[in-house]
Formats: C-alpha cells, structure tokens, sequence
C-alpha cells in the first residue's frame, strides 16, 4: 500500500483442477490459448470490488459495484499469462485479471511495470482495461498439469487499478487451493443500480434486496447514503426498513433494504454503501433526477394508417430543452415508440388503432410534462395514391372524415404479408417496412445504365418480386428475385410491354404489349412464355384481382385523352367479360380489394386533378374518400387481413401402399399461391410442408389418417382438417374359364372369377390377347380400349376364321391395386369351308346348322380340298357325322397327318376332330382327301400352334 490509501478488495476463487505436478514447465512461444474447464465446486467464484467508502464521497465517480461469478480459466502459452474471467452484467462483456503464467512462490514489492511479465497484473472490465500499480504479488502455490495448463494457483494482489474513474484492487486467486477458510462472502445487490426521476418535492422510495452469491457466511453492517458530490446525501435509509443490518446471510440468503428521498430541482448522485464482514463493500449507485414541471404539448392529434400513424401537437410556450416523447400508453403499459427534437411537430409512429398514444415534452431524462392523449381509431383498409411525380399518399377507407396522409415511400406494391411495400422508385428495387417507411435495397439489381432501368416492380403471391428493366421499350425485360437477391433470374426479354401485375397461382404475370392493338398478355414465369389474353385489345389500363379478376380500362373515344372510361372486368383468359358501371365520368386505375368487394378509383376532372374513389364490386355504393386532389394512378389497396384460410384433404376411400393426396387451401382475401400447405400423418406431432398435392409411398396395410391445415401470409392459420383411408395391400386375383378348343360358332362369350382379400373389393377388369392367323405365329399381346376398365364378368368376342387366339385377364380392386394376369387360355376359329379351295366331286350349299351357315360335300374317292400357307402344329377338321358318312386323309406340307372317320350313329353337325399333334411346326399346304364313296360334308379347318 501506497500513501496510506486504503482500498476495497477484489477476489478470484477458483475450483481445483486434476493432475497437478509440482513443477510448472516453461511456456513454448506459439502456442496457442488454451481455455481451461474449472472444476465445478463451492469455491468457484470471482469478485472484483471497489475502494472504500472515504474515496467514494471525494471522488465523484459512480462505482459500479462488486461483479462475482463462476471463473473462466483462459492460458496463452505465446504471452505466458493466464487470464481469470467472469460476467460483469453491470459494463456488459466480463471482468478479467490476467497475471504471468507460470509463476514462482513468492512476493513482490512492485509498481508493476518492470520488465519482469511476472510483475505484471491488468484488469479488464467490459471494454476499458488498466494496469495494477503500487501493490504487491503473493504468490503461495502455482502448480501445472504436464501440458502446462493451470493445475493449482493461489496468490494474493494488492494495487491500484483505475477504470473511468472507479479503482480496484486486492485479488485473490484460488486454484485447487484446499483451504476452506480463504472462501469468502460475496454480497450483491437487485438492483444493482437505481436511476430514476421525480418532480420537485415528491418523495421516492425503492428497496434494494440484497444477496449473499459468495460460499462463505456473510455478517451485514451499517447502510448508509455517501454523496457523490461531496454534499449532505438527500436520499437516506429508512430505519423501519432496514433488514439487513445485524443479519448473518448464508450462501444465497436475502434481506431488504429501503432509500427514500424528496426530489429537488436539480440532479443527484448519491451510493447505498453496505459494509459488514465480507472483503468487499456492498455499493448500489444512487440517481435521482428532480426537475421543476415541463410545460406540455397542446391539440395533440394523428393521422392514422393501417400499421403507422403520423402524430402531430401544437408547441407549447416553452419549448421543451430535450426532445418530444410518444408513448404507447394503452392498458396502461408505458412504452416509448419515437422522439422528435424541439424544433419539430410532427413525428411517425409505426403502431396502428386500436391504441392510445400519449405525447410528452422532456426536459431530461425523467423531466417531462404531464402526458397529452391521442387515441388511434383502427383502420382496417387504406387506398393508397401514386401521384404523376412518384409521391404516395394513403386515405382510410372507412373512417368517418378520412385524411389524405403522406408516405415516406413512393410507387408502392403491397407484399402478400400486409406488412412491406416494394417501389422501383429508386434505383434498385427495394423492399419497405409499412409500419416504419424503412427501405431495403434488394441486392442485384441496382441499375447501371439505361438497359436495366427499373420499370415496374410487382409482389408474387409467394413473396418474391417481378420486375421489368430498360428504359425504352427495345430493351424491356421481365426479371424475378427474392427479397434477399437470390433467385436473381431473367425470365425474357418482352420488347414494347410495360406494367406487371401477377396473377394468384403465382406462376404467370400479366403485361400489356405498347405494340400493335395494346392486347394484354400472359408470361409465364418458368420459361417466359406469351400467352395474347383476347378481348383485351386497346387497353390503357388493367389490374388483376386476388380472385383472378382481370380489370382493362378503355378510354370510350380513343382520340380523347380526358373523358369518359370504360372498365370490363373478365378472367385471365379473357372470357365472361361484363362492364363494371361505375359513375358517369373520367373514372381511371380501378382495383378490386384482397375480397373482391369493392373497388377503389381515380376519377379525374382536369389534368393532374383527381380525387380518390371507392364503391362496392358492381360500382355500387360509389363515395369520395377525401378532398385531396392531385394526378392519382396506380392505386392499391393496403388492407389488413380479414380472413383465415380453409383447408381440405381429398383421398379415395381405400388406396395401395402408395396414395396421392390432393391438399386444398382458399382463402377469401389472400391470392392463391400466397397459402401454405401443412400436413401430418397418423399420430406424427410435426408439420411438414405438403404442397397442393402429396404422394406418399411405402404405406402399411390399414388405416391412416392425413390432417392437414394452411396458413396465409399474414400467419391466419385454418382449421385443422383431417380424413382418414384404408390402405389395401393385397392384389385381387382373377381366373379366366377356359374356352372351347375351336369354336363351332361365330361368337363366343368369356367369363372369369375374381376375388380380393385386401378389404376395398373388386372394381374393374381388364383383358388381353395374342392372336396367331393361319398363316403366322402368336404376336404381342393385345390390348382393345373396350376391353379395359371393364365392370362386369364376361366379354362376348367375333374371332376371326383361321386364327387362334390367347386371352388373359386381371382384376383391380377399389383401392387402385391391380393383380397380375391369369394363365392364357386359348381357342381357335376355323377357317370356313369357303376358304377351301375343292377339286372335282365336290358340292357346296347353306344352312343354318353349319358353322357360318355353309357346307361342302363329296361323294366320290380322291376328292380333294386344299388351303395354301397354313402355319401349325396342331390342326381339327369340323366336320358332319352320321350313320353313311366316310373317311378323310389329312396331309399338311405333304405330310400326311392321319384318317379321321366321320362315322356316328346318330347325324352331328360341327363336329371337331383333331389330328395327332405334331413334335414341329408346319408351313405350306393343307389337304383334305376323300377316302372312298361315302359322302363326307366338311364345315372348316381349325389350326393351333
């Protein structure tokens, strides 16, 4: 200690550390800063006081308090020091004590300032740091793990270290340190400080609770008030509410204190001081601003918006030194929301109704007027006006005596939240706050020259922005970005167009073409393409409407640019075109609301003189909505939300593994492609983003439950709405019943069964076949339309003479699945007798009971058909038996096959008999040799492969 001053102390506790060795290895230069884990125990704690009570009445400085806390351990190898660190909530940051590492027993009489790092303490608060001077350095254990981290350290420091005008001094450090005795109280105090204000002669009182945060029993002394100033304290201690003074407060114990003081007319700064048997003095700076009364503003009154209000106030006699206040003072909640200097009498406030603001003139930190009240109406809905020069204003809609109010932002579009403009007003497209008139630059697409001027700036429903550059129309182009610069694309290049509206899928804009006859157009935003919107030839004017709605507006003559107008509201495809009857009058820049149910309207009467319009959807209802007159276009509504959105969940009854779910979403005042689609599945507690449209795979047998919801931009969240479907896994399964071999008649009927065991039951059929002619082999498989999606069991067929034919079905069942094909099963239709060509001793003639009505018979030996090209393996002849008919040889590629006897007891038409089936497959000629003179009648020949 130097020149008998006598100082408050600072400690520094730290728990122990594992593996120390006795010895501290020498620090290698280069290596980098290690942070040390403290070990977790009573002792971890770290406290830098202040100096004692004498310096604090003569200095005039406002001491910060005791700061204490769990201690980081920080170790620089390359400097050789250590730095010991805790919060320090009162200057933000910590508070630090760095000393050299490693260290030597000992102690040190020094200034610290030697060339010695050992003799080198410095102390950091928040961002100021010194350097302790005039102190000494004990240092009584200092050991190292075998890397050189602290292991165990215990030194005490004494000095002067100053920081704005505060001093510190005396640390102790306790690493590993074993001695229960050297832990101390660390007293702190809620608040920590106290600043407030009064006007003269009010008294003021407020408790300060005080804790013990330190592991070692605390015995609390006298609190007394010391003057900053060196002036006879104006706040004291109440006696009756001192409950601290005598009380021993164990680890984490609490007792009251009470100050209370009269204001006067100027401001003081005075310490609660609490002493008592800890190593620190409790210090709690003490302000309290008294100030004489402040003259209020007078006639306090807003312009109100939907999300700002413009508030204004008539001075008052005295100009108020500081500033004008507005405060949010409703439910009786006091919250600053903006200052205006003196010199002014207006100010922007980003609130809207219903509220009520109270207006302040301020002296001072706490020196202000009494509070003047201006109550904000709600306004739901604002037209807001593009002048001829780029100047916005905006008029309530439905307040009583509406104001045209000035905006900050000019050329503005409205963003599918409510909250932000976009404006091309500058030179890049920026981004705008409602409530504040704050602008953001998108990033990429500032202009650099006249190719890129911004022409047009248009909010897509999903929040991203539509631009058109160029300054002349050669060089249009249409540009989409996100608000953030990503997404930076050119979609065309569209010569000759100007203004840009988007459409509610979000996936198109609409132009009007300055080319031609000025036809409105479509342009797909994936790939630019145009699509003409018919009937919209001649537009001066358009807007799209949240619904789809297109508005075109036409002047009535053409060769007037002042007068009457015409406005056809239509879809985006042109069609269902009707006039919207408005008054009679120069009525331009019509626009539906979010709703659809009314409509806003310049109407004009001279150059540059327009009064801005609503009425209801029909043009109905029409009313002027202020006085204020000037060359209004582009309007656009500014409305709050009104509406949550609805969501639907469309899914068959029973699906496979795999089901498409369609999610719908509408909302009566939100475009379309603004809404999101959120979904969960079964008892799933998250909600995933769904889409229009979800596919999911992979589905277990059974029932499952989609619930799905939608929100709007505004965050209007629907009802959660859920449907619930079996899942069916198993195929059904459909069996064909075998045809005959060959068809003795020219149709025939196919019937199957089917079965299905997954629970959704049998929907439709389908069938299939492969054909062979006669003189070909069996193709592909056939699939006619008329035969798929069938509903019933049976499929009547016309086979056509000479072929075979395969056929196979499936089945499918009511959730989609389809089950494989059945096994074939195969019939041929002969060929017809006709079809044979008949040597000499045959005849020919018709009748019903032959197989397409026809016969031919012989009745001589060696009578011979034939049929050229025949491709087989197995060939039948259908023939007539009875009691006198013969025999025939059957040749194929001169082959001959076999006898077939045609003898019966009994007369049969259209019998089959079939030839031995050949080991290969045949081509060429088929005959048919008469054996004798018994007649024998042929009806056809029937071939198989």
């Amino acid at each position: 200690m130097r020149g008998g001053t006598t100082f408050a102390s600072a400690l520094v506790v730290l728990g122990s550390l594992v593996g120390a060795v006795a010895i501290a290895p020498t620090a290698v230069a280069g290596v980098p800063t290690a942070v040390v884990p403290v070990a977790d125990g009573s002792s971890d704690i770290v406290v830098i006081g202040d100096t004692d009570a004498a310096s604090k009445q003569s200095s005039g400085y406002r001491p910060p308090g005791p700061v204490a806390g769990t201690p980081r351990v920080e170790l620089d190898a390359a400097s050789s020091t250590v730095t010991l660190s805790v919060v320090d909530p009162t200057h933000g940051g910590t508070a630090s004590v760095t000393v050299a590492w490693p260290m030597h027993l000992g102690t040190w009489w020094t200034d610290f300032n030697g060339p010695d790092p050992e003799q080198t303490v410095r102390l950091t608060r928040g961002a100021q740091s010194c350097t302790y001077t005039g102190g000494s350095l004990t240092v009584h254990r200092a050991e190292a793990t075998a890397t050189g981290q602290v292991s165990a350290l215990s030194a005490d420091i004494t000095g002067s270290c100053s920081i704005g005008g505060g001093h510190f001094s005396s640390a102790q450090i306790r690493i590993g340190d074993p001695e229960p005795t050297r832990a101390v109280a660390v007293p702190r105090a809620t608040p920590a400080r106290i600043s407030t204000g009064a006007l003269v002669g009010t008294v003021v009182t407020h408790d300060v609770t005080v804790t013990n945060s330190g592991p070692k029993p605390w015995k609390v002394g006298t609190a007394a008030i010391a003057s900053a100033n060196g002036f006879t304290p104006r706040f004291a201690v109440v006696p009756g509410a001192n409950l601290c003074t005598g009380v021993t407060l164990a680890t984490g114990q609490s007792c009251t204190v009470q100050v209370s003081a009269t204001a006067p007319n100027y401001m003081i700064d005075e310490n609660l001081l609490i002493g008592g048997d800890a190593s620190t003095l409790l210090v709690v700076p003490v302000r309290l601003e008294g100030y004489n009364p402040v003259e209020p503003p007078t006639a306090a009154r807003a312009e109100t918006g939907r999300l700002s209000a413009t508030i204004a106030w008539d001075a008052p006699s005295v100009l108020p030194r500081t500033e004008y206040r507005v405060y949010d003072t409703t439910n009786g909640i006091r919250t600053l929301l903006a200052t205006a200097p003196p010199s002014t009498t207006t100010v922007e406030v980003p609130v809207g109704g219903p509220r009520t603001l109270s207006v302040v003139s301020a002296n001072g930190t706490f020196a202000e007027s009494p509070e003047v009240d201006v109550d904000l109406p709600v306004v739901a809905s604002e037209v807001v006006g593009n002048d001829w020069y780029g100047h916005s204003q905006s008029v309530a809609t439905d307040a009583a005596a509406p104001r045209a109010r000035k905006l900050t932002v000019e050329r503005v579009d409205l963003d599918p939240s409510r909250t932000r403009w976009v404006t091309d007003a500058y030179s890049n497209v920026s981004v705008c706050a409602v409530a504040t008139g704050a602008c953001t630059p998108v990033p990429g697409t500032a202009a650099t020259g006249a190719a890129d001027l911004l022409r047009g700036t248009a909010w897509l429903p999903d929040g991203g922005i539509a631009f058109l550059r160029g300054d002349s129309e050669e060089q249009r182009t249409l540009w989409v970005v996100h608000t953030d610069g990503s997404g930076l694309r050119k979609v065309a290049s569209l010569p000759s167009r100007s203004q840009v509206a988007a459409v509610p899928s979000g996936d198109e804009v609409v132009l009007r073409s300055l080319a031609g006859v000025e036809r409105l157009e479509r342009v797909r935003l994936s790939d630019g393409r145009v699509t003409p919107i018919p009937n919209t030839d001649w537009a001066d004017d358009f807007t799209v409407s949240t619904q789809g709605l297109l508005v075109v507006e036409r002047r009535k003559s053409p060769a007037d640019t002042l007068g009457p107008r015409i406005h056809t509201v239509m879809k985006l495809d042109g069609s269902e075109g009707r006039t919207l009857n408005l008054p009679a009058g120069d009525n331009r820049e019509v626009v539906f609301d979010r709703t659809g149910t009314r409509v806003a309207y310049a109407r004009y009467t001279d150059w540059y003189q327009a009064t801005m319009w609503v009425a209801g959807a029909d043009g109905s209802g029409a009313r002027q909505l202020s006085d204020a007159s000037a060359g209004w276009l582009d309007l656009k509504w500014s409305a709050s939300d009104t509406f949550a959105p609805t969501a639907s969940v469309n899914v068959p009854a029973y699906t496979t593994r795999t089901a498409t779910l369609t999610i719908g979403a509408s909302d009566r005042d939100d475009a379309s492609g603004s809404l999101r689609r959120q979904c969960r599945l079964d008892s799933a507690t998250t909600w995933t983003d769904c889409g229009a449209s979800l596919t999911l795979t992979g589905l277990a047998a059974g029932t499952h439950k989609l619930t799905a919801r939608a929100s709007d931009p505004s965050g209007r969240i629907s009802a959660e709405v859920s449907r619930s479907w079996v899942v069916d896994a198993s195929t059904p399964t459909a069996a064909l019943a075998a045809p005959a071999a060959v068809q003795t008649t020219p149709t025939t009927t196919l019937t199957w069964t089917a079965s299905d065991s997954g629970g959704s039951g049998l929907s439709t059929y389908d069938v299939r076949t492969r054909v062979a002619s006669r003189s070909g082999v069996l193709g592909g498989y056939q699939y006619p339309a008329s035969w798929q999606k069938r509903t019933t069991r049976s499929l009547g067929v016309t086979p056509t003479g000479g072929s075979q034919y395969c056929f196979s079905v499936r089945a499918h069942d009511k959730a989609g699945n389809a089950g494989a094909w059945s096994p074939d099963r195969c019939t041929s239709m002969p060929l017809d007798d006709r079809s044979m060509s008949a040597s000499t001793g045959w005849s020919r003639g018709t009748s019903s009971a032959y197989l397409h009505g026809t016969w031919t018979r012989a009745t001589r030996t060696a009578s011979q058909l034939t049929v050229a090209s025949v491709r087989g393996r197995h060939l039948a002849i259908v023939a007539t038996t009875c009691a006198t008919c013969g025999s025939i040889d059957v040749y194929h590629a001169g082959v001959k096959l076999g006898r077939v006897s045609l003898y019966s007891s009994t007369t049969k038409t259209r019998q089959v008999k079939w030839l031995p089936l050949q080991s290969v497959t045949r081509y060429g000629t088929v005959t048919i040799r008469t054996t004798g003179t018994r007649q024998v009648i042929m009806d056809g020949l029937a071939i198989a492969h």
